[in-house]
């Protein structure tokens, strides 16, 4: 729900929640809710992909009811990346809790596969506490990007459903599942039934390339699966007049825009003959004891840097153009290092020794807005030589250039290459509920389900208008659906225009 700072406060006010913006606490209308909300076990939580997180301010608007909702969010990142939530009144046609106090809580870290395994085997993870003596030390709740902060609790919630960004039979071991051993996917006769699994929408993906590489180099899907598999390892095997290493900046296990990439480019798992992904270990950057990613040009090939989230891709390709940076001695670090998370959630540094490497990333194109004229990386095209950018404002359409292709939707939804079809590269999120969820839970997550697949909602979300579509029968057709789909649902099959 995307509404200034001072209407937000007034509506807060009017429905007697007072917001404290000197963030010493949360107001004792804030404490009531929570209190009320876990004492009562309206507590709903969804674990998995980041997919619906930018959507997920227009979702509240109508789960909710206006001017209850406060935002809540994990001490390490308030900008929701990890781990969000918000609590307030359950919107009128919600279920039996319409009307009073819950908690909706959604976690992305570690990605799409705690969207699956976790759900279907009933798995403590670690969650959000959303407590009045867990949350409020800062924060003023007023949205995502100033929610207050909670405290992250061991293993202690189970999934009431999960998002991934493929079906749940493309979390195979060992490339799509996560742990530092990787965990053994569902069971397709005894684990896996016990999900329902709906598709929610559309999501383009792309490959991300920094700066240092011009955008008159062509890139192919025969060339990044290459690159991807660890078969290239120099930039001049991609292209005359280029040299240096080529840095990876991908997913951990687990994830599912990793999934997305490993599918699309490599064929897993789909296929018999698949192109398995490079990883940590195609290099020396990685380091087991340090738990360090050390990246230094002129090693002689492919360098692969493990991220926990896609803010962390970003951060990679960021440090792999600009460098280490100054030198903090009171931080001990150089100011462009940044920290992710390993295959089992614990942190891990990456340090880059030297500015102007070239790199190539994976991302999911609601990350548009980070590809623009003057970012240090931008999506690039496919069959061809060129990129799209983007202002990040609605009003203005993005803008490719060069040959070859790249998403499009256009301004009224009904046309580009990502509705056509000539865009393939993508995700069909898909909503996974348990059988064991049931009665009020499951009907707000119904009405959830609703929300999250009505285009409208899309298109009302920056982020989202240019590069979500609806799913072709799922019950909307027109603007900003799809006009091809996976034959019989299955996104192994091929890819049909409608």
């Amino acid at each position: 729900m995307k509404m200034n700072k001072l209407a937000a406060l007034c509506a807060l006010a009017c429905a007697g929640l007072a917001v404290n913006a000197s963030a010493a606490g949360l107001s004792t209308a804030q404490k009531a809710v929570l209190d009320d909300a876990n004492s009562n076990g309206r507590v709903i939580y969804v674990a998995g992909a980041s997919a619906v997180q930018k959507g997920f301010g227009g979702i509240v608007a109508k789960l909710f009811v206006p001017g209850t909702v406060t935002w809540y969010g994990s001490a390490q990142d308030t900008t929701g990346s990890d781990y969000f939530a918000v609590a307030g009144q359950l919107a009128a046609d919600a279920g039996s809790w319409a009307g009073q106090n819950a908690i909706f809580i959604e976690r992305v870290v570690g990605g799409s596969v705690y969207g699956v395994n976790s759900v279907a085997r009933a798995e403590s993870i670690d969650t959000l506490q959303v407590t009045s003596s867990d949350c409020g030390t800062a924060g003023t709740g007023v949205d995502a990007k100033t929610a207050f902060t909670c405290t992250v609790g061991a293993k202690n919630a189970i999934p009431d459903a999960g998002i991934s960004d493929v079906a749940p039979a493309f979390f195979q071991s060992l490339y799509n599942t996560e742990g530092e051993t990787a965990a053994d996917a569902l069971d397709p006769v005894t684990e896996l039934p016990r999900l329902t699994s709906t598709a929610i929408y559309g999501l383009a993906f792309g490959p991300a390339v920094t700066t240092t590489v011009p955008t008159t180099v062509k890139f192919t899907k025969a060339n990044i699966a290459a690159i991807l598999a660890g078969n290239v390892g120099t930039w001049d095997k991609v292209a005359a007049g280029l040299s240096g290493d080529i840095v990876v900046c991908r997913r951990t296990p687990g994830s599912g825009t990793q999934a997305v990439f490993n599918a699309y480019f490599g064929n897993y798992p789909c296929t018999g003959n698949v192109n398995a992904p490079a990883d940590r270990y195609a290099s020396t950057a990685w380091s087991d004891s340090d738990r360090t990613f050390t990246v230094s040009p002129g090693t002689g090939g492919l360098v692969v840097v493990e991220n926990a989230s896609s803010g962390d891709v970003k951060n990679c390709l960021n440090a792999a153009v600009n460098g280490p940076g100054a030198y903090d001695a009171t931080k001990g670090a150089y100011a462009n290092d940044y920290v992710t998370r390993d295959r089992n959630g614990k942190p891990v540094k990456v340090h880059f020794t030297a500015a102007g490497n070239k790199a190539i990333g994976v991302l999911s194109m609601d990350s548009l807005n980070g590809s623009t004229t003057t970012s240090k990386w931008t999506f690039r095209n496919l069959d061809g030589a060129g990129q799209i950018t983007w202002t990040g404002n609605a009003a203005d359409l993005p803008v490719v250039t060069g040959s070859g292709k790249n998403a499009t939707v256009s301004a009224d939804g009904t046309s580009g290459n990502y509705i056509d079809g000539t865009w393939d590269l993508q995700a069909w999120e898909s909503f996974n509920i348990p059988a064991r969820t049931t009665g009020p839970k499951l009907e707000v997550l119904n009405k959830f389900l609703t929300l999250a697949q009505d285009p409208a909602v899309h298109a009302a979300v920056p982020a989202l208008k240019y590069v979500t579509a609806g799913i072709p029968g799922n019950g909307y057709t027109g603007a900003r659906v799809l006009q091809a789909a996976y034959l019989n649902g299955d996104q192994c099959a091929p890819y049909n225009k409608q």
